[in-house]
């Protein structure tokens, strides 16, 4: 009799022990594999600091079609403060500076977005960057403080640099389309310069239709 239990003890203990093994291999397997990544849309925006245009686009179409839809886990954005802007040699003072559309003022705001993309990470510098767009002056105070971000690093790039210097790497980038209208969109590193009235007017249709045609995929909020 003592030797049934003790065979029958010794079982038992070898199948909770093989079963609690396979249990614990399962877990693991699970918590180690990794979540596909969600195909991102790159998508680049010229844009200046006191366009009306850039201004509508950014706030009404831009914005909204991110936040609404959820988008903005699907989407690379790249941002390029720029526009109709371009350098020229300053022989009086002996260096390259920087003329704006819309006057000294613009370049000096282009410049100030561009540091607040450089020392912010992209959500909080959009919506830094889309409160400002609501004034013709700089609101970055104002606008800082109502979104509760730290600007201090955006200032001192501001402060430390000359505003040619800051907005080099995106006027390279902008002349490199030769933009006739701003703000000017490209999808997937594509520069389309006769479909751009459509995109602005239509950006959510042509996101979806990029972002199908690119990944196969129909996203849940594009009809």
């Amino acid at each position: 009799m003592d030797l049934t239990f003790a065979l029958t003890f010794i079982l038992t203990t070898l199948l909770i022990s093989l079963t609690t093994g396979t249990t614990s291999t399962t877990e693991i397997s699970s918590s180690t594999t990794a979540s596909p990544a969600i195909p991102k849309l790159p998508l680049a925006i010229h844009y200046e600091a006191l366009c009306p245009d850039s201004m509508f686009f950014i706030r009404r179409r831009l914005h909204d079609a991110l936040s609404d839809n959820d988008w903005w886990p699907r989407v690379d954005l790249k941002l390029y403060p720029f526009g109709k802007a371009n350098f020229y040699n300053n022989t009086d003072l002996n260096r390259i500076e920087v003329y704006c559309q819309h006057g000294e003022p613009e370049c000096e705001l282009n410049a100030l977005h561009a540091c607040i993309l450089e020392t912010l990470e992209l959500q909080p510098a959009f919506q830094l960057i889309n409160c400002m767009l609501r004034s013709y002056s700089n609101a970055i105070d104002q606008c800082s403080k109502h979104l509760k971000l730290d600007v201090t690093a955006a200032k001192q790039c501001k402060e430390s640099r000359t505003t040619a210097e800051i907005l080099k790497p995106y006027g390279r980038e902008t002349l490199a389309i030769q933009l006739s209208f701003v703000p000017s969109i490209v999808f997937d590193n594509r520069f389309e310069p006769y479909e751009q009235s459509s995109i602005r007017y239509n950006f959510e249709s042509n996101f979806c239709r990029e972002y199908e045609t690119k990944f196969q995929i129909k996203l849940p909020t594009c009809g």
